[in-house]
């Protein structure tokens, strides 16, 4: 029901098992009050006339683990990892302030929210499915909604603060005579050039037959059926929803109609309070909703969801189809002109399906077993399931693993140098702009 888009996963890391929100949030009372009881939410941090609450601190350190997979397992490791976070937020603190004084800086509602949709997505691509990822969320007592609500002035105000940066690095520049000392003072540490593939593919979805779309929605008829004869929806919902939106009893709590997609906003704010919908289709499956209450622009909102999830018919077709695809581009079709018309990724299909440079260590692991040994232009692999859906994958270039040479790679030593030289004068600014601030650090006091 969220706003959302359709992202290719890159990497993948560990599934995030751990309620570590609560392990952490407990952890900054123990580490600031040393055994007393002090409540969580308190100051571990001021910065200019700006303060960071603990309980900030909390839901970063819980983005960032999402996020990256971090995992402290010992009192020491959790230790660092919150001065770490809470050395990064004063930075960022420290930007903003800087940002905020430039009036040619600014932000649009509409950029924040296409920033958000990829972040949470960026989020998701450390989950092996988006099912886990979804499991993840709720085991920590959050819904997407939620998850977007805390991050989104987070998210504003690392793009104002990136756009600073990017004003002020933006007459950077980097001559040849400092490219060469660089590479003679790092090349020892510059790392090898990975084994890479250069890769296109054609994406196959795999979309539910109109059988199951109608065994679905007549599921949520009798559902609702059932609410209107005096089932509570919060148990059916409980019991029935999928995606973890039975979560709370499938509550959403007060959301106004530019939280969700039009497909839900549309019947949803036509509703009373008291109001049961009719069975509504969004692309996240079958709706039965409920208003609880209403306030100025805003609704109080309670829902049941039905995922609509494709049959093994439904994947054996798309199997065949992809076989097929595959067996008449092998036969001479064209692999571009083939995806221009079939794939459903949008980002790459008017290119042929043209992916990009990819190292071989940072393909997800479907990919990395099937391009195993992928070294000569023009092969072709697949189909590759995924929870994307079924790839046919073309091998455009290959590259071996290679030392950089200043000769032969003169442009990546450039920009390697140029992010050495932007990363020390990014620090001489945080270095000025702390001599202008006030900053009081809590946590090391």
């Amino acid at each position: 029901m969220r706003k959302n888009r359709a992202h290719k996963g890159k990497s993948f890391s560990t599934i995030w098992r751990r309620s570590l929100f609560w392990v952490i949030a407990l952890s900054l009372v123990a580490a600031a009050g040393r055994g007393q009881r002090e409540p969580v939410d308190k100051i571990v941090a001021i910065v200019g006339d700006q303060v960071i609450l603990a309980s900030e601190l909390a839901g970063q350190i819980q983005f960032v683990a999402l996020q990256t997979g971090r995992e402290p397992k010992t009192e020491r490791e959790l230790e660092e990892f919150q001065f770490e976070v809470l050395d990064q937020m004063i930075s960022d603190q420290l930007f903003l302030i800087a940002a905020r004084k430039d009036t040619a800086i600014s932000v649009r509602d509409d950029e924040v929210d296409q920033a958000l949709d990829e972040r949470i997505a960026a989020i998701s691509k450390n989950f092996p499915t988006e099912q886990a990822f979804l499991d993840a969320v709720a085991a920590e007592g959050l819904t997407l909604r939620d998850l977007r609500k805390r991050f989104q002035s987070e998210v504003k105000n690392q793009m104002l603060k990136q756009r600073f940066i990017q004003k002020k690095l933006s007459g950077v520049s980097i001559s040849r005579h400092e490219v060469e000392q660089f590479y003679d003072q790092f090349r020892d540490s510059i790392p090898v050039q990975p084994e890479a593939v250069k890769m296109a593919h054609i994406l196959l979805t795999v979309q539910p037959s109109s059988e199951v779309e109608d065994s679905v929605k007549e599921l949520a008829t009798r559902l609702r059926q059932q609410i209107l004869d005096g089932a509570d929806l919060a148990a059916v919902s409980e019991e029935h929803s999928s995606l973890g939106a039975g979560h709370n009893g499938g509550d959403l709590g007060w959301i106004s109609r530019d939280d969700v997609v039009e497909e839900f906003a549309r019947p949803a704010f036509q509703l009373q309070v008291g109001d049961i919908s009719g069975v509504v289709r969004t692309p996240f499956g079958f709706h039965v909703i409920k208003c609880e209450g209403k306030r100025d622009d805003r609704l109080r909102l309670r829902h049941l969801l039905l995922a609509v999830p494709p049959s093994v018919d439904d994947t054996t077709r798309t199997a065949a189809l992809a076989d097929s695809l595959l067996h008449a581009v092998r036969e001479g079709a064209s692999f571009e002109e083939t995806a221009k018309m079939f794939s459903v990724d949008n980002e790459t299909r008017a290119q042929g399906g043209e992916l990009g440079w990819f190292a071989l260590t940072n393909l997800p692991p479907e990919f990395a077993s099937a391009v195993a040994g992928w070294k000569t232009p023009g092969e072709l692999r697949g189909p590759v399931a995924t929870q994307y859906g079924m790839h046919i994958l073309k091998l455009l270039e290959y590259q071996a693993e290679k030392e950089y040479t200043l000769e032969d790679d003169y442009d990546a030593i450039k920009e390697l140098g140029r992010q050495d030289k932007t990363g020390r004068l990014v620090d001489e600014w945080i270095e000025q702009i702390k001599a202008e601030t006030f900053i009081e650090n809590r946590m090391v006091n």
